[in-house]
């Protein structure tokens, strides 16, 4: 009997950390680039100096120097292209480069062995030729010293020595003698420039390596704030979702209470207090789906020209309420020929948050919404003197959970969500904000729509109104939870359905095969790998054309797109009777035709 093998260890692997760069490390590269290039010049310029001195110079010793140039520049250009890469330590490499250096530099400063018998002309020719290959050296050496003064000392100091001891026929003893100066001046010069550059190199690596490091902090910094980011949006979901399953039941059995005909007036009054309550809480979550929504980026925007009027219309009368009683003046400032090119609901939602903000921060004194046309722009403003805010803060404000004035956290002022959500409808719609506040003062925001051409307006047209109950259903509820399976049978026993209760797909298909549904209200999240998506897909091979809605309370961002990309509708606990039934018969009425 063979033992088991035991698992593979969980192995946590550190990121990769780029490698410091090295001055000498990019010499040797350099070199390598330029091993292919060098020597076509110098070895032209051998057989120059062989042409030009064939009849003074012996031909034996001329052409063994000429053959020792070319032969010299053979093997650098076989051995240094590769040598960053070969198989040998750093110190190795860098020998061998030095010495090669050192080798080609004896061999073309072996040329004033000729100067004895050269003429000036000739001998000028050759100093030329030596020195400007040596001041070459210095970029394609990137002026490392000990490599470019293993080529420049043979060569400069070879041609130092023989201006000052090759004598010949008619020459001018001091003339010798300022070449031999000058030949020893530029090699301490180019020595100099070459110490120069490669101390600018080291610079530049230091430089690099700093921003690399850099660099690297920046990335781990990043990813720290993904993590997170993404552990807080992980956070919200569950949160939200184990948050809404309970709050979803009390909602479902706090409409069914107010709607049964036994309940006494004082129990009714308890019911619809603890109903508010219960919207209170359902209203701050539904913040954190937005959100969610937002930056799954599966909210669309439906945009078409509206008059403005008509999106504050509904607001004036019912934020003038407010402001009647708390003693605050409330005027809106509208002509009815503005029009603008939005989605009105979600240009609504962007309106009553700040509305709502400017009330909430507001014990006195007047809010005002004034609009004009400017350009291709309308533009609205809406301004308090409330509170105010700080000028340290008003740069916060639209960040998530943050509220100026909210240290003991009352569940009245919100979640802080407000301006968040605000700042990313705003981008949605493609409406530019600007805020002014100072304490004590109040706050004036300014919103700059797109204006739309009146021309366009849609057709009014009345929608027909919803019925107030449903007609006799066979409603599927499709929940892995005992008390909302309960909680949706009471309700819907209450608007005149059948409930057919199912704890998962598998029972939701041989609940269907008893009894024919009329409709499906599946939870998203089911028990294990099972889900709503999945059990309304199975049930719509057995009854094709089955209409369906998804209830979850869920809030992650890919639940969110996979039910978006379904093209199934759904509804975010906690879920209310009226939108329940509005949702319900929507749902029916879009699938008659596909049931016709």
């Amino acid at each position: 009997m063979t033992a088991a093998t035991p698992p593979e260890p969980t192995r946590f692997q550190a990121p990769t950390r780029p490698v410091p760069l090295n001055a000498e490390v990019e010499v040797l590269a350099l070199i390598a680039r330029q091993a292919h290039k060098v020597p076509w010049p110098v070895g032209l310029a051998a057989i120059f100096v062989l042409a030009i001195t064939w009849h003074q110079v012996p031909h034996a010793a001329l052409l063994i120097w000429t053959a020792a140039v070319i032969g010299m520049q053979i093997v650098r250009r076989s051995v240094l292209p590769g040598l960053p890469s070969r198989a040998m330590s750093h110190a190795a490499r860098m020998r061998t480069a030095i010495w090669l250096s050192g080798i080609n530099g004896v061999a073309q400063g072996s040329a004033v062995l000729f100067f004895y018998t050269m003429t000036d002309l000739q001998r000028a020719i050759v100093s030329i030729l030596l020195s400007g290959i040596t001041a070459g050296a210095i970029g394609t050496t990137n002026g490392h010293p000990r490599i470019y003064n293993a080529f420049a000392y043979p060569v400069m100091l070879g041609l130092t020595l023989s201006w000052a001891l090759s004598p010949h026929a008619g020459a001018v003893w001091w003339i010798d003698a300022t070449m031999s100066f000058l030949c020893l001046a530029f090699l301490i010069v180019q020595s100099g420039l070459a110490r120069d550059q490669y101390r600018s190199l080291s610079e530049s690596v230091a430089m690099r390596n700093a921003q690399m490091q850099l660099n690297e902090q920046l990335r781990g910094a990043l990813q720290t704030a993904e993590e997170a980011n993404a552990a807080k949006t992980r956070f919200l979901a569950s949160a939200s979702h184990d948050l809404r399953q309970p709050l979803h039941t009390l909602t479902l059995f706090s409409a069914a209470l107010q709607q049964s005909p036994e309940l006494p007036t004082s129990a009714r009054e308890i019911a619809q207090h603890m109903d508010r309550t219960i919207r209170n809480l359902g209203e701050q979550l539904s913040g954190l789906l937005d959100l969610s929504k937002l930056d799954a980026g599966i909210v669309e925007a439906r945009r078409q020209v509206l008059r403005l009027s008509e999106v504050l219309r509904p607001m004036t009368q019912e934020y003038a309420a407010e402001a009647d009683s708390r003693g605050l003046t409330f005027t809106v400032q509208c002509d009815d020929s503005l029009c603008i090119d939005s989605d009105k609901l979600l240009l609504g939602r962007v309106i009553r948050n700040l509305l709502d903000n400017a009330f909430k921060y507001s014990q006195h004194g007047t809010i005002t919404v004034t609009t004009q046309r400017q350009g291709d722009r309308v533009v609205m403003a809406i301004k308090d003197e409330g509170c105010g805010i700080p000028h340290a803060m008003q740069q916060h404000v639209f960040e998530e959970f943050f509220q100026v004035s909210n240290p003991e956290r009352d569940q009245r002022k919100g979640l802080g969500l407000g301006l968040s959500i605000v700042k990313r409808l705003c981008s949605l719609l493609h409406i530019d904000m600007e805020l002014w506040s100072e304490p004590g003062l109040g706050t004036r925001v300014v919103l700059s729509l797109p204006a739309g051409d009146e021309a366009r307006l849609p057709r009014m047209h009345h929608e027909p109104a919803l019925p107030s109950a449903l007609p006799e259903l066979n409603v599927l509820v499709v929940d892995d939870e005992a008390d909302i399976r309960l909680a949706m049978q009471t309700l819907l026993r209450t608007m005149g359905c059948t409930p057919l209760l199912a704890d998962g797909t598998e029972a939701a298909l041989q609940m269907a095969s008893a009894t024919p549904p009329d409709i499906v209200l599946a939870d998203f999240r089911l028990r294990g790998d099972d889900s709503g998506l999945q059990a309304i897909q199975q049930l719509r091979i057995q009854h094709p054309g089955l209409p369906a809605l998804l209830i979850s309370g869920d809030v992650a961002q890919d639940r969110l797109q996979q039910a978006h990309a379904a093209g199934l509708r759904m509804l975010h606990k906690p879920v209310t009777a009226p939108v329940l039934l509005q949702a319900i018969i929507e749902t029916l009425t879009e699938s008659e035709p596909s049931q016709s």
